[in-house]
């Protein structure tokens, strides 16, 4: 993990409110939202992409904090904030890990709940913004705003 500065950036896409409750149960919606994503096209259908060809899922609008609601949204980075979140300007630690898709998500977010647990964390969450990051076919960030 390290600590990354990020400037501001959009993304647009389709969204969801939920929390980690719904999403450990059968009635899960992230996965859902996903397969509508993949089905309906919606990248196909974003205007203003960036060149940055990585798509995202944002958590952001967090009622208080990990075990409460927030919204997810997948998309792609768009060049206009119209109809798109923005993500401002802030300080993020960054969990990378190389595996197959699903499991490997799962498997970071283990390691970030695990982490901010722990009594060496060295950093507090923000709940700002969190947002993995797929840029690879193999390959998952994931950033955690940190205060």
């Amino acid at each position: 993990m390290k600590v990354k500065y990020l400037e501001k950036f959009y993304v647009a896409g389709i969204s969801t409110r939920t929390n980690n409750e719904i999403e450990f149960s059968e009635e899960g919606k992230i996965p859902a939202l996903w397969q509508q994503y993949v089905d309906e096209n919606i990248e196909s259908k974003t205007f203003n992409k960036a060149k940055n060809m990585a798509m995202y899922g944002v958590y952001n609008k967090y009622e208080n904090d990990v075990n409460s609601d927030y919204d997810y949204t997948i998309g792609v980075e768009v060049t206009k904030p119209k109809n798109a979140i923005t993500i401002e300007k802030d300080k993020y630690l960054v969990f990378s890990k190389k595996g197959e898709f699903p499991e490997v998500v799962i498997e970071t977010w283990k390691e970030i709940w695990a982490y901010f647990e722990s009594e060496s964390c060295e950093y507090e969450r923000a709940y700002n913004f969190d947002f993995e990051k797929y840029a690879k076919e193999d390959e998952i960030e994931i950033y955690i705003s940190i205060k």
